[in-house]
C-alpha cells in the first residue's frame, strides 16, 4: 500500500515537471502559428480574381484591386489563399502579389535603370550604382518598386538586386546574378541584358536610349474564346478550353496596361457572347487591334505547335507578328498563319486575327501550355509582337 502510494506521488512529480516543460513549448508553437497566419500581402495589379480553390479553372468569388491588403492564410503551389474583408476566404495567383512589408536591398549591377512604371517600354526617370542601398516596397512580375537615399524612385529589374532582409513572400524566384568582369565587353553585355544604360567614353551621363516603344494610345481588343455553353475543346487533362483562353488573356491584359495600351475584354467571366457581338465590341471600339484566344485539338496526338489565322489581308501583318513573337517566347512550333473564314474575323473590320496557342490532344503542348509560366511567356510574345506591328 505504501509502495504504491509512494509510486503515484512520484508519477504526480514526473507530470507535473513534464507540464512545466511543455506548456511554454506549445505556447511558443501557437505563437510561431499566429506569426505565420498573420503575414500580409498586397495586390500589385489593378484587379485580381479570386478563386474559390487554387485552381484556374475554379469559380471566381470575389475580386480585389490594387493596393488592398490581405492576412495570408496558407500557400499551395503558385496560390495563396487570403482573408477577405467579409472573413469569407479564397486564392489568388502569388504573380500578382507582394509582400506589405518593406524590404532593404542592394542594387547588383554597374548601373541600373529606374523607370516610371514596370514595362521596359516605360519612361527612365534614372539610374543607380552599384552597391546603392535601396528601399523596395511592392513586386510586380520582376519588377520591384523601389527608392533610393537619394529619394529617386521607380521600378527596377529585380533580377539586379541582392536582398538584405528576407521576404517573407516572393512574387518569383530572384534570378542569379549576372557577375560583373573588368572587360569593357562583358560590361556592355551586362548592360543590356540587365536593363542598364550604357556608359561610354562619349556619353558618360546620358541614358540608354529605349529599343522598344509603349503602347500607349492603342486600343487593344482581348477576345477569350468560348465561355459560359460553349466549352470549346477539352484537354487530354479533362480541363475545358474556354476555363484556359480567360486566365490567359487576363495576363495579357496586364501586361499590356503596363505598357500603356487601353485594353477591352470581350467577357470577363465565365459567360456565353455569340461570335458577331465579339466582333462588334471591336468594331464599335475602334480598336487598333484585336485578338481571340483559342487552344487547339487534333485526332492526331502528335500534331503539336501553335498557328493563327486572319480573314482580311490587311490583318496578315498583326497575324504574323504574334504569331512570330509567341512562338519564340513559348518556344513551340511555329505552324504560320493562315486564311480562315471565322465569324469573329469576317465580321471584323479593324486588324483581327484569331491565335491557337498550341494543341490539347498532345501530350506535350498540353503540360506546357495549362503551366502559369506559358501564360506569362505568352502575354510577353503578345506585348512584343504588338510592338513589331506598330513600329
Amino acid at each position: 500500500m505504501l509502495s504504491s502510494k509512494l509510486r503515484n506521488n512520484g508519477l504526480i512529480k514526473f507530470l507535473t515537471i513534464l507540464s512545466v516543460i511543455t506548456v511554454p513549448l506549445l505556447n511558443n508553437q501557437q505563437t510561431a502559428n499566429a506569426d505565420k497566419a498573420t503575414s500580409r500581402v498586397t495586390v500589385t495589379v489593378p484587379t485580381l480574381n479570386v478563386r474559390e480553390t487554387a485552381d484556374i479553372s475554379s469559380k471566381i468569388i470575389s475580386r480585389v484591386h490594387q493596393g488592398d491588403s490581405f492576412e495570408i492564410i496558407q500557400k499551395r503551389n503558385d496560390w495563396d489563399q487570403i482573408k477577405l474583408t467579409n472573413n469569407q476566404t479564397g486564392w489568388v495567383y502569388d504573380a500578382y502579389i507582394t509582400s506589405a512589408e518593406n524590404i532593404s536591398g542592394t542594387i547588383e549591377t554597374f548601373s541600373l535603370n529606374v523607370r516610371e512604371r514596370p514595362s521596359v517600354s516605360s519612361s527612365v526617370v534614372g539610374y543607380l550604382k552599384a552597391g546603392t542601398k535601396i528601399t523596395i516596397h511592392s513586386e510586380q512580375a520582376g519588377w520591384a518598386k523601389i527608392v533610393s537615399p537619394s529619394g529617386l524612385s521607380g521600378w527596377v529589374n529585380e533580377k539586379y538586386i541582392a536582398r538584405d532582409t528576407p521576404s517573407s513572400h516572393h512574387t518569383q524566384p530572384t534570378a542569379p546574378t549576372a557577375k560583373k568582369k573588368s572587360s569593357n565587353t562583358t560590361e556592355l553585355k551586362v548592360a543590356k541584358a540587365s536593363d542598364v544604360p550604357i556608359n561610354t567614353p562619349s556619353n558618360q551621363t546620358g541614358l540608354m536610349p529605349n529599343s522598344q516603344r509603349s503602347l500607349k494610345g492603342k486600343i487593344i481588343v482581348l477576345d477569350p474564346g468560348h465561355g459560359g455553353k460553349d466549352n470549346g475543346t477539352k484537354s487530354i487533362a479533362g480541363t475545358p478550353e474556354k476555363s484556359l483562353n480567360l486566365p490567359t488573356v487576363e495576363v495579357v491584359k496586364h501586361k499590356l496596361e503596363a505598357a500603356g495600351a487601353e485594353v477591352i475584354l470581350t467577357r470577363t467571366n465565365d459567360t456565353y457572347l455569340p461570335l458577331e457581338q465579339r466582333a462588334n465590341v471591336s468594331n464599335q471600339n475602334r480598336a487598333d487591334a484585336f485578338i481571340s484566344f483559342h487552344y487547339n485539338w487534333s485526332n492526331n496526338p502528335s500534331v503539336n505547335g501553335i498557328t493563327d489565322f486572319y480573314y482580311q489581308k490587311s490583318s496578315n501583318p498583326l497575324a504574323t507578328a504574334i504569331l512570330n513573337q509567341v512562338a519564340k517566347e513559348t518556344k513551340l512550333t511555329n505552324l504560320g498563319t493562315r486564311f480562315n473564314n471565322l465569324g469573329v474575323l469576317r465580321n471584323n473590320k479593324q486588324p483581327a486575327t484569331l491565335i491557337e496557342l498550341g494543341f490539347l490532344s498532345n501530350q506535350q503542348d498540353d503540360t506546357t501550355v495549362e503551366s502559369p509560366q506559358f501564360r506569362n511567356n505568352v502575354a510577353q510574345g503578345i506585348y512584343l509582337g504588338l510592338l513589331d506591328y506598330f513600329n
